[in-house]
């Protein structure tokens, strides 16, 4: 193959950080996650899917993972579930504790966890849309005993920012009107909008193209 038919190298996948996270009106909630969490103290951050919570719990993970010991559990992958029974450290970092409601083995497992977490003073930090859908009730007594953070969704001046940024980070040129014309026919599910952008940035990149107008109405099967 020659070095012109030689496919271009796309850049590595966006690292989860506190700095590129478009906050909106999350300031103060994203200063707790990241200066202002005590030690042995528990937090729940509260959100809908696609808020940003996962991108906050991988930040809040890697923070922690500088100053002490931490574990993370992602309990969207079944086969972690098995590490509440184990884990150890001075911060445990959960996300989407949603997937153990209504299984009676992995609330009770959770429970017990908290449970000796608790008696251990160690710091937990949990994501989860809330706790209402767990069926245990001395789990959702002990889940209300976290400090709750709730997350508010970006407003449509945040979520162009979060367009531009990507852009930014993937190195691909915006064309005229496309941060519009994504939000006019996109929706306004932060994380949908991020994965389609990457999307279209890695495609831009692959074809040596601009993110524009024409490449999103391609990669939404509407024609050019």
């Amino acid at each position: 193959m020659s070095r012109a038919q030689m496919p271009l190298a796309l850049k590595p996948p966006r690292r989860p950080r506190f700095d590129n996270f478009v906050a909106g009106d999350n300031g103060a909630l994203v200063a707790t996650l990241r200066g202002g969490l005590e030690p042995g103290q528990w937090y729940f951050l509260a959100g809908p899917a696609g808020s940003g919570r996962s991108h906050l719990l991988s930040a809040v993970f890697v923070d922690r993972s500088r100053h002490s010991s931490a574990q993370f559990i992602g309990l969207t992958d079944r086969r972690q579930w098995g590490l509440l029974e184990q884990t150890d450290a001075e911060w445990i970092v959960i996300d989407d504790i949603d997937c153990l409601a209504g299984d009676n083995a992995g609330e009770l497992s959770l429970f017990n966890a908290l449970n000796r977490w608790r008696a251990e003073r160690t710091g937990v930090v949990m994501s989860g849309r809330g706790r209402d859908r767990f069926e245990l009730p001395d789990l959702r007594s002990r889940l209300g005993q976290a400090t709750r953070l709730t997350l508010t969704p970006l407003e449509e001046r945040d979520l162009a920012e979060l367009i531009v940024r990507l852009a930014e980070e993937h190195e691909v040129p915006l064309g005229r009107g496309v941060v519009d014309y994504l939000l006019s026919r996109t929706t306004r599910n932060a994380g949908q909008l991020a994965g389609m952008v990457n999307q279209l940035a890695d495609r831009a990149l692959s074809e040596r193209r601009t993110l524009s107008i024409p490449l999103v109405r391609e990669f939404m099967g509407r024609g050019s």
